[in-house]
């Protein structure tokens, strides 16, 4: 009688085992994120988590490259408008914004062939998921569906929002010595 009690209990414990839901690294990761903007949560369920995409570091160079590129031409079309209008503080200003911009394209160029000498930049620099569910803590519950989510290959969330550019907008910061471009 006693070894059957045994056995049995042994079996229990298996089939709770094999019956509770094992948390990734990723949902965690998430899970955290939601908890610090929605404080103490009783708990959350993902109807949906999938991985949609990935940026290496070279693929966020050419990104934050358009994008100064983008903000070069602006600025100094600006200032020939001003000059042409005869607006000289507003030239000056965008001339002054368009060198600074020319000074930020030179920087990445060199952390770029930095990233290169070190054969990262076809290293991942963030995972982008997409994912529904709810969270509930004292207040309620929170329906999130379809949120895009930026996180490291560390498992530290970036950004989350509900477009898939959202969560790229702040990933600059993760190219090594990119923010001290703009100090």
């Amino acid at each position: 009688m006693r070894i059957r009690l045994i056995v049995l209990a042994a079996m229990a414990c298996v089939v709770v085992a094999c019956g509770e839901k094992k948390v990734s690294p990723v949902e965690e990761a998430i899970t955290k994120k939601i908890a610090e903007q929605l404080g103490d949560l009783d708990n959350i369920y993902f109807s949906s988590l999938a991985l949609v995409d990935s940026t290496t570091f070279g693929e966020e160079v050419a990104r934050r490259r358009n994008t100064l590129e983008a903000r070069y031409k602006q600025n100094l079309k600006l200032a020939r408008d001003y000059e042409s209008a005869g607006k000289l503080r507003n030239e000056a200003k965008k001339r002054e914004d368009a060198a600074n911009d020319q000074q930020r394209l030179e920087g990445l160029a060199a952390l770029e062939q930095r990233l290169a000498e070190n054969d990262s930049l076809n290293v991942v620099e963030v995972y982008i998921y997409k994912f529904s569910g709810k969270a509930r803590n004292y207040k309620g519950t929170v329906t999130i569906d379809n949120m895009y989510v930026s996180i490291t290959p560390d498992n530290e969330v970036v950004a989350m929002d509900y477009k898939k550019e959202g969560v790229l907008k702040s990933t600059g910061h993760l190219i090594p010595g990119y923010s001290s471009l703009f100090e």
